[in-house]
């Protein structure tokens, strides 16, 4: 086959490039959300993570509170893909509420959550930050409550929401604790083990 009737690479088209471009902004700004915190993210750093120029950040978002405020909506979707991905992964029958639970405190322990973390804690001060952060977390705990049925194989009655409610604070808590206070990995598995246990006890109840 002659070079000029090869199958030429097909250009990628300005509405790819500028989601592509998009996409590598957000995804640097929860990796120095992970690295060096709220206060240490900031544009500069992000421009340099993604490999753009510093026009294409401002051409995007034009300020750090609007890239923060987008990589706030970027980060709940991770967040629900990963929770997604591993309730299609849960064993059935009696261990599915333990595994269950593994997954919800594996979730937890990740660097989504450090990420996400960092971001409560700046909000508690920064209120364009909270108003664009709580409506986010409110959707990710409904999704829970909405699918803690399923995932948990336990009737979706009057009592459940209160339970998974209890569930879920209980793992944020000690999922906090573990990535503020970075504890021994051994007795964050110990806690966890015996935190497991007893919420365990509460979703069959």
């Amino acid at each position: 086959m002659e070079p000029s009737a090869r199958a030429k690479p097909q250009r990628r088209t300005q509405e790819e490039r500028r989601t592509a471009t998009r996409g590598a902004l957000l995804e640097a700004t929860i990796d120095c959300l992970v690295d060096y915190g709220y206060a240490g993210t900031t544009t500069t750093r992000v421009v340099e993570r993604a490999g753009v120029s510093r026009g294409a950040q401002v051409h995007h978002f034009p300020t750090k509170a609007e890239l923060v405020a987008q990589a706030v909506s970027y980060l709940a979707d991770l967040r629900g893909e990963e929770i997604r991905v591993a309730l299609a992964e849960l064993p059935e029958g009696r261990e599915r509420r333990l595994a269950a639970l593994d997954m919800l405190w594996s979730v937890h322990s990740g660097p989504l959550f450090a990420a996400a973390l960092e971001l409560w804690v700046a909000a508690r001060t920064d209120d364009e930050l909270r108003k664009h952060l709580t409506p986010v977390e409110r959707s990710i705990n409904q999704r829970l409550l909405e699918s803690g049925p399923m995932l948990f194989e336990v009737p979706a009655d009057d009592a459940f929401p209160a339970k998974l409610t209890t569930v879920i604070a209980s793992v944020q808590g000690l999922a906090m604790a573990a990535t503020l206070l970075k504890p021994a990995r051994g007795r964050i598995e110990e806690q966890w083990s015996l935190l497991r246990a007893e919420l365990d006890t509460i979703l069959e109840s």
